[in-house]
């Protein structure tokens, strides 16, 4: 007995799961009646074709979704002598109507343009239950009509879907009817041409007072300043002297605020080819040394990581110093040794990629000063002009 009563409450169990699966498997018909321009301005018009063309091939996305063919909601309107627009304001109507196409929601909504953004409302009927839901979302980009649908979409089936994407940023507003944008634009840099899509716009004033850049047309918008042929900035590893040039993305009745920081390339060049540089003091009768361990390794102007070791250990021996300095350089040792009493010693020496550039004076019968620089030997002042390495 235990067993058939276990028997009976499997199979009622099977069949009412089998009855979900099938029910959960129908595709949900749904009827789109149509967006109101609530501007109740012609010139909007365009807007509601686009709104229910971009959310109608949104729908044929979903696998659970059916649309009920439009010509079968217009026949029953018809045939019934109503009105489409407002129609889910009578439920009992809208219920009806629903039911003679097929339609287990009816859609309907409306739109309003708000000078930079749309604000789009939809209300969804169930035809059998006569309740009714609303979604709506706030844009100007294709993406808030593919949000929209997503939000329908999990209303009607319960499941959430992916409609938006990267391609649909672009703009639904005409040229016309989208807010201008501006750039408050800052450069430190004084009496630089500013050009804005290679249109001349005018000059920079430097320090803290910003250009403004008016009436730009909501979209993608270059600003380049020509400073000259000694300003700019510096494209890393190859080493190519530009103008400095930045693209900006500007949106329907909003400011951005872009500041552009332009350097003498001489000054670019000099923070980039030492590669280490430091001084010191060394005093008689003083028993500690100065011990340099340094990576210097840099990537070239091809691209190509050059691996430098720099060495350097200093002091003093006998009331005069004693100076020895290694660099490894790729696959090659290079070394010098000090030990002479002579005031002055300036050494320039190449070193591989890198040259060595080390000073040791003495002054006043007080100390030694001691100065070690390395640098890339293929950055050199004056290059930006053309100007022949000096090596």
């Amino acid at each position: 007995m235990i067993i058939r009563s276990y028997s009976r409450i499997l199979l009622i169990l099977c069949v009412l799961t089998s009855g979900i699966t099938a029910l959960t498997a129908q595709n949900v018909n749904i009827a789109v009646l149509g967006v109101e321009n609530l501007n109740r301005d012609p010139r909007y018009d365009y807007l509601e074709g686009m709104i229910l063309g971009v959310m109608m091939y949104d729908f044929t996305r979903v696998d659970d979704v059916s649309l009920v063919e439009r010509a079968r909601i217009d026949r029953i309107i018809d045939e019934q002598n109503l009105r489409l627009t407002g129609l889910l304001n009578d439920e009992d109507t809208a219920r009806q109507v629903g039911q003679l196409a097929g339609a287990d929601y009816l859609i309907e909504g409306d739109y309003a343009f708000l000078g930079r953004d749309l604000v789009i409302n939809m209300r969804i009927m169930d035809s059998a239950e006569g309740t009714t839901t609303a979604v709506s979302v706030r844009g100007y980009t294709e993406n808030s009509i593919h949000e929209l649908a997503e939000q329908i979409v999990k209303e009607i089936t319960g499941k959430p879907v992916i409609l938006a994407g990267i391609e649909g940023e672009r703009s639904l507003l005409s040229l016309s009817d989208e807010e201008p944008g501006s750039i408050e634009f800052y450069c430190n840099f004084i009496d630089g041409e500013i050009f804005v899509d290679e249109e001349f716009y005018g000059y920079t004033p430097g320090g803290r007072i910003p250009t403004l850049l008016e009436d730009l047309s909501p979209g993608a918008h270059t600003i380049r300043v020509e400073g000259g042929n000694d300003f700019g900035e510096i494209i890393w590893p190859e080493i190519l002297f530009v103008d400095w040039e930045r693209t900006v993305d500007v949106k329907t009745g909003r400011k951005s605020v872009v500041r552009a920081v332009i350097n003498h390339f001489n000054r670019l060049i000099i923070n980039t080819r030492d590669i280490y540089s430091e001084s010191w003091h060394l005093e008689p009768g003083n028993t500690e040394s100065i011990v340099v361990d340094e990576d210097g390794t840099y990537v070239d102007r091809n691209g190509k990581t050059i691996p430098v070791r720099i060495r350097m250990n200093a002091s003093i021996e006998d009331e005069r110093p004693v100076i020895h300095i290694r660099i490894d350089a790729e696959d090659e040792n290079y070394s010098w040794d000090f030990d002479s009493e002579v005031d002055e010693i300036n050494l320039e020496e190449s070193a591989g990629p890198v040259e060595i550039d080390f000073e040791r004076d003495w002054y006043s019968s007080h100390y030694w000063s001691v100065e070690l620089t390395v640098r890339r030997n293929d950055l050199w002042q004056g290059m930006h002009r053309g100007e022949p390495s000096p090596r």
